[in-house]
């Protein structure tokens, strides 16, 4: 684990990235960490391309719609400044982190939403990598709790996803094991 510690990035500002309340005292944070800058690109993406299309349409209508053209060309141009923006205070609200009891994404810009969950809940975790995101180094991981039947979190546009993968892994393996001495120890106190 030391070893893919150490290829992590090391985060300095874990406390600028979490509630302070989030954290207890005992709990240990493997890794606070953010999603790629790609995620702006990738949110932004197709309404960027609407804008685009909709400001190439406008300039070569331009000399049936005159001085109409010019206004959509300005509103398109608004409209992706403004979707920009919001991705990027999409990217500067979201963090996922991994402490030694949970798995927690926190994201969300006018309405914050956490999720949290044991390690020993999680039942399975799924690695993703589109085209686009195996191109540029980058995943997703989706995560299935006990009691769902579907995903219920995704860490988005990761960097390294399979060094986070495997730290996640390694975990949950820990959790396990701890969960599974407490088990025995429950059972061996109870004869």
């Amino acid at each position: 684990m030391a070893e893919t510690m150490e290829k992590q990035p090391s985060n300095p500002n874990i406390d600028d990235m979490l509630p302070s309340d989030l954290i207890s005292e005992d709990e240990t944070v493997i890794f606070a960490i953010k999603p790629s800058l790609w995620l702006i690109v990738f949110s932004s993406f197709r309404m960027v391309m609407i804008a685009m299309g909709i400001s190439l349409a406008a300039m070569l209508l331009s000399p049936w719609l005159r001085d109409l053209s010019k206004y959509i060309i300005e509103i398109c141009g608004a409209i992706v400044l403004i979707r920009l923006g919001y991705a990027v205070l999409q990217w500067v609200s979201r963090s996922y982190v991994l402490t030694d009891r949970r798995v927690i994404r926190i994201r969300g810009v006018f309405t914050i939403d956490i999720f949290q969950c044991a390690l020993n809940k999680v039942q399975n975790t799924f690695m993703t990598l589109n085209l686009p995101q195996r191109f540029l180094g980058l995943g997703d991981i989706e995560f299935t709790t006990a009691g769902t039947g579907g995903i219920e979190a995704v860490w988005r546009h990761l960097k390294h996803p399979l060094q986070v993968h495997q730290q996640l892994i390694q975990a949950l393996n820990v959790a396990a094991n701890r969960n599974g001495q407490k088990q025995s120890l429950l059972n061996n106190s109870n004869k």
